[in-house]
């Protein structure tokens, strides 16, 4: 028998009434998941078109890269981002693996393509580089222009100074010293900056040092074959038989270097054609030495100086009338062992042409001018000498003349020799030296010793003789002058009374007049020598001295 009580609750209790199916509708929470993947989705497709290829570029180290943070620019626009760097397999370098964009797979992977990594740099003058300071570094592009696709490269060390896009042309220098020139040094092109230096290296015989420059549009068309290029970077102080010289370019190029180049221009000359890219031109040391006119035809002759030819070097000049002729190539000794002597042999390179007028071509002189056994002969014929000259007092440098001396010993040249030889007289600094060594040696032989002692004996002779002179003055002046006067009173008074007896009778004071008077002239004479010698007791021995 049921409780009634649990019949009332199973009364309410609601029972279940089935309904008729209806449509369903999502819920909200499902919608983020759904856009995210749709965003995902999106992300992933537009990831696959625009994604590049992969490429590996190897480096010497990875300095300054990091994997899935450093970029790969061209022109300041990401075109790719680094993925992984790894070792090479034999550990010399590195291997960065790099994702790249679509955009960079049309045409910028080619054979030729150059990868380097952008740091801070301070070359030439110029910094670069700054904003890796902030950003970190980045890896730089250099498209090529090559139509043969690559995807595995080989970085460069340093940074490309000179893009391909850039107009212009690349040129070799060769110099002996690189000197203050470096990577990223000024080209010059009559002041105006025109290039820079790309790269350096010793060449492979390592006798010389290669500059590779880069020469900028329109500049470029400036390079001719026959363009000279020279170091102009300091200051080129020289101080030569010439003179004193000052070049240099602007302040910039006295504190970073530089190089600079010119064409020079003969009016009669047609213009020389344009230089290849690539062509290999040399370094100067200077402008002078740049601009130096270049002979097609060179002669060598020797000379040999019998004296010191100290202040003379390779390279001095080889002077005729003011007019540069040549200059010195080699100064060596010479030994003959008949003499046990040496002279100097110095070897010179002239410059025929030089004797040539362009103004005026007398008919005859040219062909004779240029044919040098005819010319020389006669010239040597006719004096034609060499002579060591001095051109700066300061330094005492020499350098050799050529001219012509009608009184110097006849002498001929001799062309079987290689080289022939150019006689030569003495310079006039060697004359002067010689002649004062003459004159040393005359003097030397003076005896001045014996001299000496006879002159000394001398002044004692003409002292005692003077001491002599004194004594007898002084006798003269005590004894003879006294009796000299009383000479003197004892004639007056005779003349006197000789006057009174010739007033008594007339015919005879004529004559006697006549007589006294002369008396008288006697009297007056022999009074001026008693005075004089009054005066000057000395002159009865030494004689009457001027009175002017």
């Amino acid at each position: 028998m049921s409780d009634p009580r649990e019949d009332a609750g199973q009364a309410e209790v609601p029972r279940a009434v089935p309904r008729k199916a209806g449509v369903r509708w999502l819920q909200p929470i499902w919608v983020i998941p759904i856009v995210a993947a749709i965003v995902g989705g999106w992300l992933l497709i537009q990831h696959v078109f625009e994604s590049g290829p992969v490429i590996t570029i190897r480096f010497r180290s990875a300095e300054g890269l990091e994997a899935h943070k450093t970029r790969i620019k061209y022109k300041d626009v990401d075109i790719g981002v680094v993925k992984a760097i790894e070792l090479d397999e034999d550990k010399k370098g590195v291997v960065v693996t790099a994702q790249m964009t679509r955009q960079a797979s049309s045409g910028l992977l080619v054979e030729d393509t150059r990868f380097w990594v952008v740091r801070p740099r301070i070359s030439g003058g110029h910094v670069s580089g700054l904003g890796t300071l902030l950003a970190g570094s980045h890896i730089g592009v250099d498209p090529g222009k090559s139509q043969t696709e690559r995807r595995a490269f080989n970085g460069l060390e340093s940074a490309q100074i000179v893009t391909s896009d850039v107009p212009g042309r690349y040129f070799v220098l060769g110099s002996e010293e690189l000197g203050s020139v470096d990577v990223g040094s000024p080209v010059y092109f009559r002041g105006v900056t025109a290039g820079q230096v790309v790269a350096t290296e010793v060449g492979k015989d390592g006798n010389q040092v290669l500059i590779r420059i880069f020469v900028n549009s329109p500049f470029d068309r400036f390079v001719a074959t026959n363009s000279r290029f020279w170091n102009a970077s300091g200051i080129d102080l020289s101080l030569d038989a010439t003179g004193v010289r000052l070049n240099t370019q602007s302040i910039a190029t006295v504190l970073v270097g530089g190089i600079a180049y010119d064409t020079p221009t003969e009016a009669e000359a047609p213009p020389e054609p344009r230089a290849a890219a690539n062509t290999t031109f040399v370094l100067w040391r200077d402008r002078a030495e740049a601009l130096k006119p270049r002979e097609s035809v060179i002669e060598t002759y020797v000379m040999r100086f019998p004296q010191s030819v100290r202040g003379l070097t390779v390279g001095a000049v080889v002077d005729f009338r003011g007019v540069t002729l040549g200059e010195v190539s080699s100064i060596a000794l010479e030994y003959e062992p008949a003499r046990v002597n040496f002279r100097t042999l110095v070897q010179i390179r002239l410059f025929p042409e030089r004797l040539q007028s362009r103004a005026r071509k007398p008919d005859g002189a040219t062909e004779e001018l240029a044919d040098a056994r005819k010319r020389m002969q006669k010239f040597v014929a006719n004096g034609f000498r060499a002579q060591l000259r001095n051109g700066n007092l300061l330094t005492g440098q020499l350098y050799v003349a050529l001219d012509f001396f009608p009184a110097a010993p006849r002498a001929t040249i001799d062309f079987s020799q290689a080289p022939p030889e150019i006689p030569t007289v003495p310079g006039s600094l060697a004359e002067i030296q010689e002649s004062l060594g003459n004159i040393v040696k005359k003097l030397e032989k003076i005896p001045f010793d014996t001299i000496g002692q006879d002159l000394k004996k001398a002044l004692e002779s003409l002292d005692k003789t003077l001491k002599a002179v004194e004594k007898t003055a002084g006798s003269v002046e005590r004894d003879v002058i006294p009796e000299l006067k009383a000479t003197l009173e004892n004639a007056r008074k005779t003349f006197d009374s000789a006057q009174r007896t010739l007033a008594q009778d007339s015919p005879v004071q004529s004559d006697l007049r006549d007589a006294l008077q002369e008396v008288s002239r006697a009297s007056e004479a022999l009074r001026a020598l008693v005075d004089s010698i009054e005066r000057q007791p000395d002159s009865l021995i030494r004689g009457k001295r001027s009175t002017r």
